[in-house]
C-alpha cells in the first residue's frame, strides 16, 4: 500500500512539473506573437494614367500625400492636382504597379458613378492571373460615361477642431483597394479631369 502511494506520489510531481514546464515554454507575448506578423499596408511604387494622348506617371511619395486628402489652405480655393485630363465618353487607361511584403490578397479598382469596378482575387485566381503574388502591375481600360458632369463641386473640409472650409473639386476620383495576405489595406485615391 505504501507503495502505490510513493507511486502516485511521483506521478503526481511529475505530472505538475511537466506542466509547469509546458506553461513556462508556451507562454507568447501579444509583442512575441505580433513580431512575426507584416503590419505594413501594400506599396503603389508607380501610378501611371493616360488619357487624350497625355500621360502622367505619379509616384508613391506624391499618392501618399493624396492618399491623406487634400487640406485647403484658403475658404473656395480651386483644388490642383496632378493628373490628366479626359474628355467624355473616352477611355482611360491605368497603370499601377502593386507590391507587398509577403502578398497581395486582393485589388479592387471603382468608380461608383460610372458604373466601374474591376476586381482580381489572387487568392482564387482566373485565367493568366498568378496566385498571391508579391507585386502586381494592374493595368485597366476605364471608360469615361458621355454623361458625366464636367461642373466643379463645392466639397465642404473640416479641420480636426471642427472648424470648415469649402473648396472647388474639379476631379473625379476612381478608388483602388490593396489588401494583403494579413488583411494589410490601402486605399488609393486616383483623381481625373472629365472635359
Amino acid at each position: 500500500m505504501i507503495m502505490i502511494q510513493t507511486y502516485l506520489q511521483k506521478i503526481k510531481m511529475g505530472a505538475v512539473a511537466l506542466l509547469g514546464l509546458a506553461a513556462l515554454v508556451s507562454c507568447e507575448s501579444a509583442e512575441d506573437i505580433s513580431r512575426g506578423l507584416d503590419h505594413e499596408v501594400p506599396a503603389c511604387t508607380q501610378l501611371t494614367i493616360t488619357g487624350n494622348g497625355q500621360t502622367k506617371v505619379i509616384a508613391d511619395s506624391l499618392v501618399a500625400k493624396v492618399l491623406w486628402g487634400y487640406i485647403p489652405k484658403t475658404n473656395l480655393e480651386t483644388m490642383v492636382l496632378p493628373t490628366v485630363s479626359v474628355a467624355k465618353g473616352a477611355i482611360l487607361e491605368i497603370s499601377v504597379v502593386l507590391s507587398d511584403n509577403d502578398a497581395i490578397k486582393t485589388v479592387e479598382l471603382s468608380q461608383s458613378d460610372w458604373l466601374y469596378s474591376k476586381y482580381i482575387n489572387f487568392s482564387n485566381p482566373e485565367g493568366d492571373i498568378p496566385l498571391t503574388p508579391k507585386s502586381y502591375t494592374l493595368t485597366a481600360q476605364v471608360p469615361v460615361p458621355s454623361t458625366v458632369k464636367t461642373e466643379p463641386e463645392i466639397v465642404k473640409f473640416y479641420y480636426n477642431d471642427g472648424s470648415p472650409i469649402s473648396y472647388i473639386m474639379t476631379y473625379k476620383q476612381l478608388t483602388l483597394t490593396v489588401v494583403d495576405v494579413n488583411m494589410n489595406k490601402r486605399t488609393i485615391p486616383i483623381f481625373v479631369k472629365v472635359e
